[in-house]
């Protein structure tokens, strides 16, 4: 007698759950991370175009401000920006948190650093 081979239907469902809580946890998870790619372009291309070196504070600040109205981003304004002298230039940071609901009285907190620099 043969002995019947397969995945059963219970299996089924619980690949189907984790499946499930993967996809749940990512879509949390990712809009977080896609605020903080932006932020991070912009600070980038902000300083790393050909007048940057001689950009002040209050036009980095500007730039930084439209740039973030445009890709719609919240999370970080221009006051959160930390300025920094180096040699031939300046350096830019900001450090922010994003807390996300996750499930019932869980919460997600995201910590995020971005810098660049003139050079």
């Amino acid at each position: 007698m043969k002995h019947q081979r397969g995945v059963t239907l219970g299996s089924v469902l619980f690949f189907m759950l984790l499946v499930g809580f993967g996809v749940y946890a990512v879509a949390r998870i990712l809009p977080a991370y896609m605020d903080y790619w932006v932020v991070k372009k912009v600070l980038t291309n902000t300083l790393s175009q050909p007048d940057a070196a001689n950009l002040k504070e209050r036009d980095v600040r500007d730039k930084f401000t439209k740039e973030m109205s445009l890709n719609n981003v919240t999370v970080v304004t221009a006051d959160d920006l930390v300025f920094e002298p180096i040699a031939n230039g300046m350096k830019v940071s900001v450090e922010f948190s994003v807390k996300k609901p996750f499930m019932g009285p869980v919460n997600l907190c995201m910590d995020f650093h971005a810098e660049a620099s003139t050079q």
